[in-house]
Formats: structure tokens, C-alpha cells, sequence
């Protein structure tokens, strides 16, 4: 039997852990759940989001650091975009661009030919894309497969090899490294289209899955005085991304309509950020000092920003997949989610949704606590990936049985007016938080694979302007809105469907 001593001792040593726990989840809560819960919509009062203890836990968690005194202008559709990068290519001392896609058509041969011309006038240009998403077609991999007997770098296409004879420098993400790879990657891409049971049968198969991609986009170019304007979001080089938002037209190559979508420019010392991952990349892709053409440029244009002292705050966060800078965006997110204060809303637009249980749980915790999140996302008819749809229907429902504070709403295509698919990558958390503006979906591709870039930034104006364009989205002209019932009464093998689709998603995607 214990003696009273001890028993007073284990007593005592109890209540000193109880303290300590309670002290230490209020302490956390602190970081998560701030106390101006429900700031006045549009004033420009100091916001949870400013806090210092949260700016220092978003600095740990995303491995990020914020910058002031940046401008932020918002680009929707590229109909305002691409005409600001050609007319920022114009006064150009230097061209660095990022692409996941760079296109063979009529949209992709116009910037192609415009980075050409400048990079034969004396600009450093430099094109970085992703090999596997450039492929449009099997026909066109094939195609590069036979171009290696005529002599291009891994049977790399025409519009490459003639930017690259311009004296465009060319960093190619995800391309084979042997010249072999590319006859294997079109071998098998073609029996798994022609007869995809007997290509997964085959033993030993080497099967092309997009398991990683370098998905970021950047347009960065540096002006005189040591400026550099940085224009990042979801648009590719392609017709599709150039098109989007004018009103009857088709690429004339391709013949695709446009598709909606967002870019921001940032200009400040946020755009040298920028800037200075988009020269940590080149390394990483391709094992190599920096070429001696830019030694110069990255030495001149790593100074601070002149002239810049606008109000926006921006923090650019990366993830990065052959570094240690992993999931960093996801987490992003979900601290948002957490520490976005009660009863407030949080709206996300995504081309893709099937987040992961991490994001999952953080929806569920924020509406437990009186928030709402509402998620816009393609729909089957306007999705360029119907399947992604139905694992979106899948995340939806598990969400809306915990909680009736989680809104689904479906992109309806609109192709007449160049915005059939919805590719945007935009959030927005409580009403005077920050937003997100990037590259990233809330998916297994972008969680896991990708390497992908986001900034989030602190604007009021640049808030006022997404508030409005939010408004537009959940109009009945642009979105429809999804209801539980409609999801709990589709047919059993719908339901099946959705549910192996989701699953099939995070094991491969």
C-alpha cells in the first residue's frame, strides 16, 4: 500500500502536469484561434493574420519569410496577362520564364519568337519547362523520339530548338537522360493508349505516370535601376492560357478555346525573391554553376527594389521535392484553415480538389468552430480531368457528413467567352486575411510530386478586388452550387466510382 507521502507526491506531480498541458494548448490555441474573431469587412485595422507570434510560427511551418513594401496587381484571364508580359518583355534587360507547358501553337510560336528576337539583341533569356507536361499527344512524343536522328538535344521540339538556336538558354526539367529514354517513354505511352490491360500486364513495364512534374510558373524580367517585375499563378504557354477571357476566338494550331484563370505581378522585394528561387531552380535542375552570362545579371539585380513602397506584404512559399522544402504549400494551408478566426469564411478555388485528410480535418476544425469553407472547383463537363471531378465528389461528401458549414460549388463552361476550364489556383481566408495566388492544387499532385509555388500576400485593394471576383464565381452565370443530397443520392456504383477514384487519385496522383 502506498504511503499518504506518496500518494500527496503523485497528487501534486499530477496537478503540475495538468497545468502544464492546459497552459500549453492555450498557448497553441493562441496561435490558431486569434481574439479579434470577427474584424469589421474592409477596414484596414490590424488583423489577426499581422501577428507577430503568427508570423513566426508561418516562417517555421513553410520554411518562408514575408517581405514589405511590395506591389501586387492582379491578372485575370490572359487577356490581361499575356499582353503584360510582352509589354514587360519590351524594356527587358533580363527574361527568366517557368512553365510546366509550353505549347506548339499559335499562342506558344508568338512568345517563342518574341524570346528569340530578344535573346539575339544581347538579353539574357532563360526558358525552364517541364518536359513530360510539354507532351500534348502521344503523335508528338513520337515525334520527338524521331527527332533525335536529326539531331535535337533528347528529341526536343522544334519550337525548343529554335529558341535555343536564338541563343535562348534552355533548362529542361524532367527530360530523359539518355537518348534511348525517349523511344522507351513513346513505346510505351502508345501501348498504353492503343491497349492499356495488355501494357499493364506486360512484366517489368516502365509506364510514363506523371509521378513528379515541375508545375511552377514564373515570368520574371528585370528592368533598369535594378527592378524586377515577377508575374506568377497557374497560366502556361499555350493558346488555352492566352485566350482565356477573349471572347469568340480559337488558337488557330491548337483550335482550343481559353481557359479562365489568374496571375498576379509582383514588384518589390518579393519579385527578387522570386527571382532568386527561379536561379536556385536552374541549379537544382541541372547540377551546374549558373552560366556565366547571368553571373552578372544575378549580381547586379540582387539589390533591394528601387522606388517600390506600395502596401502589399508577400510571402512566397515553395514546394519542392528534391530539396527538404516538402509539403511546405499544404501546410501553408492548413495553418490558414486553422488559424482563420471563428464564424469568419474561407473560399477556395481549385481546378482540382481532392486534398489530403491533413487539409480535410483543418475544413472540418474551421467550421466546428462557426467559419464556413467554400471550395469552387471543375465540374465533369468543364474539367480537362472529368476523373478529378469525381474524386472531388468523394473529398465533398466525407467533408459535408461532419459538418453543414462546407459549400461545394461547380464551374459551369462557359467556352464562348473563352473561360471553358477553370485552372485557377486562389484562396482567400476570413474577411481581412491574406490570400494565396499559384501554381498549387489542393491534390496528391501538388501535395506530394510537384514542385510548386504560391505567395501569399496581404493586400487590402488586392482583397477588395478577389472579394469581388468571388462574388462573380458563386454567381448562378458562372458556378452551381453542389448539395449533400445531391451527392448522398447518386446511384451505388456512382458512389463506388467516386470513392475508388479518390483513392486511386492519392495512390497514383
Amino acid at each position: 500500500m502506498l504511503s499518504k507521502q506518496t500518494i500527496l507526491h503523485y497528487r501534486y506531480m499530477t496537478l503540475v502536469y495538468l497545468v502544464f498541458f492546459i497552459s500549453l494548448n492555450l498557448y497553441t490555441c493562441s496561435f490558431y484561434y486569434p481574439s479579434d474573431s470577427n474584424p469589421t469587412k474592409g477596414t484596414n485595422s490590424k488583423t489577426w493574420y499581422q501577428d507577430e507570434v503568427f508570423q513566426n510560427l508561418l516562417d517555421k511551418q513553410t520554411n518562408s519569410t514575408e517581405s514589405a513594401q511590395n506591389s501586387a496587381r492582379l491578372l485575370v484571364n490572359g487577356i490581361n496577362s499575356f499582353p503584360r508580359r510582352y509589354e514587360n518583355m519590351s524594356t527587358a534587360q533580363f527574361i527568366f520564364v517557368k512553365t510546366f507547358l509550353f505549347t506548339d501553337d499559335e499562342a506558344g510560336r508568338r512568345m517563342a519568337s518574341v524570346l528569340s528576337e530578344r535573346a539575339r539583341a544581347g538579353i539574357p533569356v532563360v526558358v525552364q519547362y517541364d518536359v513530360k507536361g510539354s507532351i500534348e499527344s502521344v503523335d508528338v512524343l513520337v515525334d520527338m523520339a524521331q527527332h533525335i536522328n536529326l539531331g535535337l538535344p533528347l528529341g526536343e521540339k522544334n519550337i525548343i530548338h529554335e529558341m535555343r538556336a536564338a541563343g535562348v538558354i534552355i533548362v529542361p526539367s524532367n527530360s530523359p537522360s539518355r537518348p534511348y529514354e525517349m523511344d522507351e517513354w513513346a513505346d510505351n505511352i502508345r501501348r498504353l493508349v492503343e491497349n492499356p490491360v495488355a501494357a499493364l500486364k506486360r512484366s517489368g513495364e516502365s509506364l510514363i505516370l506523371y509521378d513528379y512534374c515541375d508545375h511552377e510558373k514564373y515570368f520574371i524580367t528585370g528592368h533598369t535601376g535594378g527592378s524586377i517585375r515577377a508575374i506568377v499563378g497557374g497560366m502556361n504557354i499555350a493558346g488555352e492560357y492566352a485566350l482565356g477571357g477573349v471572347v469568340g476566338r480559337q488558337d488557330s494550331i491548337s483550335g482550343k478555346v481559353g481557359w479562365h484563370d489568374v496571375d498576379v505581378e509582383i514588384q518589390g522585394p518579393a519579385a527578387r525573391d522570386i527571382y532568386q528561387e527561379f536561379l536556385r531552380d536552374m541549379q537544382v535542375h541541372t547540377g551546374r554553376d549558373l552560366p556565366a552570362a547571368l553571373l552578372g545579371v544575378k549580381e547586379a539585380f540582387s539589390q533591394n527594389q528601387n522606388g517600390i513602397q506600395d502596401s502589399a506584404r508577400v510571402r512566397l512559399v515553395v514546394h519542392h521535392p528534391l530539396t527538404d522544402r516538402s509539403r511546405d504549400v499544404e501546410e501553408l494551408y492548413r495553418v490558414l484553415l486553422l488559424a482563420t478566426p471563428p464564424r469568419e469564411p474561407v473560399f477556395i478555388a481549385t481546378a482540382y480538389f481532392a486534398p489530403s485528410k491533413r487539409i480535410r480535418d483543418a475544413i472540418i476544425a474551421h467550421t466546428k468552430r462557426g467559419g464556413s469553407v467554400t471550395v469552387l472547383t471543375n465540374s465533369i463537363e468543364s474539367n480537362n480531368h472529368p476523373i478529378l471531378s469525381v474524386a472531388a465528389n468523394y473529398a465533398a461528401l466525407e467533408i459535408m457528413q461532419e459538418t453543414d458549414q462546407f459549400y461545394l460549388y461547380e464551374w459551369i463552361p462557359r467556352p464562348e467567352a473563352g473561360e471553358q476550364t477553370m485552372h485557377q489556383k486562389l484562396a482567400s481566408f476570413g474577411h481581412n486575411g491574406p490570400v494565396i495566388i499559384g501554381s498549387f492544387n489542393l491534390d496528391a499532385q501538388s501535395a506530394i510530386h510537384n514542385t510548386e509555388s504560391v505567395v501569399l500576400i496581404d493586400d487590402l485593394a488586392l482583397r477588395q478586388e478577389i472579394d469581388q471576383l468571388t462574388d462573380t464565381y458563386l454567381s448562378p452565370l458562372y458556378s452551381k452550387q453542389i448539395l449533400r443530397n445531391d451527392l448522398e443520392t447518386q446511384p451505388i456504383l456512382n458512389q463506388i466510382h467516386s470513392f475508388l477514384t479518390h483513392e486511386f487519385a492519392w495512390y497514383w496522383l
